[in-house]
């Protein structure tokens, strides 16, 4: 759960609305367990879910403007000093506007990866490709990343 709940906060970007949608898309997988292959990932299974079920979420309100990744930093443990805090907000406010330059693909991956932890197996059954495939554009997305971030950012 908590790596789904990462992926869904990473693209609505609201604490409490991410708690209401993972609780629907555990009400969704509870509901459609049947439907669950054994012979595939639990995860990948799961995250197809709440991926349908997202966009179910933005077609329904696609009126509201979501940014992806605003609340990265609850993900990041606390700085210990106004110097340190002013440093990782530089850092963060890059690294959105760095990712932003990805396609959704890249940026995709690099979310299920980093910030959700979900390991490349689990991403290639998710996607419908072999781990290496997903590896390797996982891998290209980081250095694209890489490239487009400052270098004292990349630190």
């Amino acid at each position: 759960m908590p790596k789904i709940f990462r992926y869904v906060l990473s693209k609505v970007c609201d604490r409490e609305l991410a708690e209401d949608l993972v609780s629907e898309i555990s009400l969704k997988a509870f509901e459609h367990f049947e439907s669950y292959d054994e012979q595939y990932s639990f995860g990948g299974w799961f995250y197809g879910i709440a991926r349908n079920h997202l966009i179910d979420h933005y077609k329904k309100f696609a009126k509201q403007r979501h940014t992806s990744l605003d609340e990265i930093e609850n993900l990041v443990p606390d700085s210990s000093s106004p110097v340190n805090d002013t440093i990782q907000a530089m850092k963060y406010d890059e690294l959105k506007a760095a990712l932003a330059k990805l396609s959704d693909d890249e940026k995709e991956l690099v979310t299920l990866h980093y910030l959700s932890g979900y390991s490349y197996k689990e991403m290639g059954e998710m996607f419908g490709k072999e781990e290496n495939t997903v590896k390797v554009a996982t891998h290209r997305a980081i250095v694209k990343l890489q490239k487009i971030l400052p270098s004292h950012v990349a630190d």
